[in-house]
């Protein structure tokens, strides 16, 4: 009687365990696996779907550049899509950092998971966040080697979402672009207009000269589906912001 009894409480837990939705296994890994990321830390990326024709996304790389599906000249414009297993690996660079991710499979309705692993550990997963066929995410990197001054500045600018309405496609997301280092709009930054960035995405870096032009430009992932907040801080002081459910069209603010 009493090995039944046993082996009913073990299938009951057995049941539970496979019934914990994604969030509970999150915070598993997190339990299990240090998930704190550090400078010089190796860091992948990986996408996986049922989507036989593939995927398209964009991703931060370690300088800060955002890396993203090429086009196909011969179809002229349309995405080369990448196949599910593929991954990206580098280490975690010393200045301010964020990994992030964002994806969709090219049907828009196959399922899809964007992994990030640490020293080879998985530390975060995220299946189908806005709907089937999407996935985004987002960690901070653990660094404050990058000092300014006065005379040699760090800039960043960040990017929060509030105040969602739920019921719109990918709320708690948002799109647009901003100017690099050199003050001018990066050649990958369009790809910044097709996929939802979660909020409390950063960009920070020390301008190539001064005086210097803070210029960016966002938008919610879909008109009235939060309230968005654009930042601007120098040397961590925080020096405008403005706020808008929609398109915010060059937003601006001078270093000298």
């Amino acid at each position: 009687m009493k090995t039944i009894i046993l082996l009913l409480l073990g299938a009951g837990l057995l049941i539970t365990a496979c019934r914990k939705p994604a969030q509970d296994i999150n915070t598993s890994l997190r339990d299990l696996v240090d998930s704190t990321i550090v400078a010089g830390d190796t860091l992948s990326y990986e996408v996986l779907t049922s989507d036989k024709a593939g995927w398209f996304g964009i991703w931060n790389q370690p300088n800060g550049v955002l890396g993203g599906y090429v086009l196909d000249s011969i179809t002229y414009g349309s995405p080369v899509y990448l196949p599910s297993g593929w991954k990206y690996t580098f280490i975690s660079p010393a200045q301010p950092f964020q990994a992030f991710i964002s994806a969709a499979t090219r049907s828009y309705s196959d399922d899809i998971t964007v992994n990030l692993y640490k020293n080879g550990k998985l530390i975060k997963s995220v299946k189908n966040d806005a709907m089937k066929g999407v996935a985004k995410l987002l960690m901070d990197v653990k660094t404050d080697s990058l000092k300014g001054t006065p005379a040699d500045p760090v800039l960043t600018y960040e990017v929060l979402i509030s105040e969602r309405d739920i019921t719109k496609f990918e709320s708690d997301g948002w799109i647009g672009q901003w100017n690099n280092a050199k003050g001018v709009i990066g050649d990958s930054n369009h790809l910044a207009f097709n996929f939802a960035i979660p909020s409390g995405w950063k960009y920070t870096f020390k301008p190539e000269h001064l005086p210097f032009t803070m210029r960016m430009a966002a938008s919610p992932y879909t008109k009235d589906g939060a309230k968005v907040t654009i930042n601007f801080f120098v040397n961590g002081q925080l020096v405008k912001s403005v706020a808008s459910r929609d398109w915010m069209y060059d937003m601006q603010y001078t270093v000298q």
